[in-house]
């Protein structure tokens, strides 16, 4: 397949992940035959049915001969694949997938925090410490400080030195963008937020796994609590806005 071909399979599989994921095709339901759907995106079948083997990897659709194509359910899809997880994250199930992905980091993340606090060369401090300086500059720009908040945490992770976990974290990181673009709305959230990531990097700089440990666990139970009332505080909002 050429490169422009590769491209264009892309942007159908794109389009037709973000479609079933955010519910605009219902599960169960059944694709628009390939035919329908190289005119609707005037690209060739064969680009189609490319498309559709990256769509039935993901989980999210079942090919069968000659019965045509059927939506999966949600438990069916891969957890685990990046555009699946984006488009989760950006939709009405944001504060289940947000509660989950902060359950797994508190698994993960915490105890890739101690290994980063004994494995973090001197070059990865500075580039952390240069981070955290960068987004004191920005508490008040919530687009650039998530981008440099989803950047710190995976500087954290990858602190660890241990590729296969940072290998299944991976995923992950385009989530966590979603993710602070989302909980940094909340007024005051930013200062709070880099009090704990100065702590973070307070506990790695004099190599002390126990309190690095500490303070990333406190930091996630805050965001958990954040995150409740991150929809406690959106909900008038968006009353008003529909009033």
């Amino acid at each position: 397949m050429t490169t422009k071909s590769l491209s264009r399979r892309h942007l159908v599989q794109s389009e037709l992940t973000r479609r079933i994921v955010t519910g605009h095709v219902s599960p169960l339901s059944r694709l628009p035959k390939e035919a329908e759907l190289a005119e609707e995106f005037d690209v060739s079948r064969v680009v189609i049915r490319e498309a559709m083997k990256v769509l039935a990897e993901k989980g999210l659709i079942e090919i069968q001969q000659g019965r045509g194509t059927t939506v999966n359910p949600a438990h069916r899809w891969n957890p685990m694949d990046p555009q699946v997880l984006m488009h989760l994250g950006k939709g009405a199930s944001f504060y289940t997938v947000q509660s989950e992905l902060l359950e797994a980091r508190m698994v993960f993340e915490v105890k890739l925090a101690g290994l980063a606090a004994t494995r973090m060369t001197d070059r990865d401090l500075g580039h952390m410490e240069t981070l955290l300086r960068t987004m004191d500059q920005y508490l008040d720009d919530p687009d650039r400080f998530s981008e440099l908040d989803a950047q710190f945490h995976v500087a954290l992770i990858q602190g660890g030195k241990n590729a296969i976990l940072a290998k299944l974290l991976e995923p992950v990181h385009e989530l966590l963008k979603v993710g602070f673009q989302q909980t940094i709305l909340k007024p005051g959230a930013a200062q709070q937020a880099q009090v704990f990531h100065w702590a973070i990097f307070d506990g790695l700089k004099r190599r002390d796994p126990v309190a690095t440990q500490d303070a990333v666990q406190r930091h996630l139970i805050r965001a958990q609590e954040n995150l409740q009332a991150l929809g406690d505080w959106l909900n008038p909002i968006r009353d008003a806005g529909t009033a």
